[in-house]
């Protein structure tokens, strides 16, 4: 027993006394100092996670509010119940919807890869799912027939909104 403690001694002893004496810089043999400013720490987490490094001189944030494609997006399938949206992330997705008691249901799925106002800035996609009287269903990808129409709309949507967006900005303007 005693042997253990001696052994367990002889082997934290040089970790401790290691971790004591801090660490050298190998090229100018200098005590490497640390910041333990937690201010400094925060703001330079900030500029990797919020900010990507850029200095903006001043904070701005972006809300949904302000994206046209978004709020078009919301306005087009405002008939539909939605399941998933974050405007963080860039994803809207509705949930299982069907106008009528048949069997056949739709999702949608609106993912935006740019706040601009272009097409290639929007991706629709969906899944059908239709179920047999047995409550059998199978879920299919839905084709470009029913995607894209949803995607012009929005699109159009969204040039409506930014031409009024401008009207009024001119109106107050004036």
């Amino acid at each position: 027993m005693l042997y253990r403690k001696i052994l367990a001694m002889l082997l934290i002893f040089p970790i401790i006394y290691s971790c004591s004496k801090g660490e050298t810089d190998p090229l100018t043999g200098k005590k490497k100092r640390y910041e333990y400013n937690v201010d400094k720490k925060v703001q330079a987490a900030d500029g990797i996670f919020f900010g990507g490094g850029k200095d903006k001189g001043g904070t701005t944030y972006d809300f949904a509010t302000s994206n046209v494609l978004w709020r078009a997006s919301l306005d087009v399938i405002s008939f539909m119940p939605l399941s998933n949206v974050s405007y963080s992330g860039g994803v809207i997705t509705t949930d299982w919807y069907s106008s009528n008691v048949s069997k056949e249901m739709i999702k949608i799925n609106i993912r935006f890869l740019s706040d601009e106002l272009q097409t290639s800035s929007v991706v629709v996609s969906g899944f059908n799912k239709k179920c047999d009287s047995l409550n059998n269903c199978t879920t299919t990808p839905t084709t470009n027939s029913i995607n894209a129409p949803i995607k012009s709309k929005i699109i159009e949507r969204a040039r409506e909104l930014s031409l009024i967006e401008e009207k009024n900005k001119k109106n107050k303007k004036k």
